[in-house]
């Protein structure tokens, strides 16, 4: 559990803090960013505003405020859902200066349990270890129900069961001849609650003529550690990754869950060295890469009678801006009818582990998002992000709506293509 190193109260801390923090002063306080913050919508609470919030800060680091419990609380209540980046006219770096305050504070302001159960998560999901272990550990989260007894809500019991294993890494050889070759980073939940996703995708790759390389010293993005505050950890993660993909001999470096390719495109901002600058240029969606790349002329999608209702996660619309793309690949499939929920829809509430530490606020808005459903009544869920999907899934069941299939957009893609292959293999 990260803690501040430095004293929060040195003059020397005070004027390294007025410095670090200097981009607050960009926010003109105008609250165009109002309506678009998911807490502020729930508490009509200044301090639970992206402009409160910054003011919080400024005020902290010109120590006139104290790092308290209760300005530490209003600051990790928030999702990091960066809608108010998107709408922001001063382009304040919100989600920099957020993860900037919680490098020099910590954890402190999070009661004990929910330390505990934020380290425990991070650290069963970042150790490499972890692969080695998934099919024993999804089975006894899914039978057991440990997780909700340990106060991680629905969580473990909504892991999906796993498809036939698959050794994913390596290099996967396209089908015919090949057009591209991309690298795919898995992140760190991939063994565990997305094999279905990371398969789908090797196989569609294949089947368009796409390379598939699998890294294997890749790990964890450092999403999880630089939220919490941990920027070593989150710097050695960064490192691992970059270390592991060699931009220059891939065409594409492809994320299926946009939270991660939401962390991997920020490299960039903490590494600026051409490692990290070319790491992050070359980053994209898996939806993006499928919807520009050109498709062979005799690849088709077998018809499909249903109804699919597709979320757009935070991190795809906010901060990959690449929201349009799983809408437009799914309209390629004969007889299903695609709807996007509302353009408007906030935060699902998932937010990485905020889901685990802040679980009514988390229940709430995905309730708000679920009520989109209603009169609906769609066969499938379709979300690109592996968080929203667990989320989303238990919800579903609390509604007594299991019946809807909660699917990454390219498992739906690959299932539906005519004659689609039935095996990947890696050398």
């Amino acid at each position: 559990m990260n803690e501040p190193t430095e004293s929060l109260s040195s003059p020397a801390s005070a004027l390294n803090r007025r410095q670090a923090f200097a981009d607050t002063d960009l926010c003109v306080k105008c609250g165009l960013c109002l309506p678009h913050c998911p807490t502020y919508a729930k508490t009509l609470d200044e301090n639970e505003s992206p402009r409160g919030r910054l003011s919080l800060i400024q005020g902290w680091a010109a120590g006139q405020l104290d790092a308290s419990p209760k300005l530490l609380r209003h600051l990790d209540n928030c999702l990091m859902c960066r809608a108010c980046e998107a709408v922001c006219p001063a382009n304040v770096p919100y989600g920099s200066l957020m993860d900037r305050f919680r490098g020099e504070t910590g954890e402190r302001g999070k009661p004990l349990p929910t330390r505990i159960k934020s380290a425990a998560l991070r650290a069963f999901l970042q150790n490499p270890r972890t692969a080695r272990l998934a099919d024993p550990a999804r089975a006894l989260l899914r039978t057991t129900g440990l997780l909700r007894v340990l106060g991680f809500g629905d969580l473990g019991a909504e892991i999906p069961r796993a498809p036939a294993h698959a050794e994913w890494r390596g290099f996967h050889p396209a089908q015919g001849d090949e057009t591209a070759r991309v690298g795919l980073f898995l992140g760190c939940t991939a063994e565990l609650a997305d094999t279905e996703t990371v398969t789908a995708a090797i196989r569609l790759l294949n089947r368009l003529g796409v390379g598939v390389s699998v890294p294997e010293r890749q790990g964890c993005c450092g999403a999880l550690a630089l939220h919490a505050g941990d920027r070593a950890a989150a710097s050695r993660m960064r490192s691992r990754n970059l270390d592991a993909f060699d931009p220059s001999q891939l065409d594409a470096i492809i994320t299926l869950a946009s939270g991660c390719g939401a962390m991997l495109s920020d490299y960039r901002l903490h590494d600026p060295s051409p490692e990290g600058r070319n790491f992050a240029d070359k980053l994209k969606d898996i939806g993006q890469f499928l919807s520009e790349f050109p498709w062979p002329e005799n690849i088709r999608f077998k018809p499909l009678k249903a109804k699919a209702c597709v979320h757009t996660p935070c991190t795809l619309k906010n901060v990959l801006k690449a929201e349009r793309y799983p809408l437009e690949l799914l309209r390629r499939m004969p007889e299903l009818e695609v709807l996007a929920l509302a353009g408007d829809t906030r935060c699902c509430g998932a937010a990485g582990s905020y889901m685990v530490e802040h679980p009514e606020m988390a229940s709430s808005l995905r309730e708000d998002v679920l009520e989109q459903l209603r009169g609906n009544e769609p066969d499938y869920l379709l979300t690109s992000n592996v968080g929203c999907a667990l989320h989303l899934r238990a919800g579903l069941k609390r509604r007594g709506l299991s019946n809807v299939h909660v699917l990454h957009p390219v498992v739906l893609l690959e299932q539906q293509l005519a004659d689609a292959c039935t095996s990947i293999s890696a050398r």
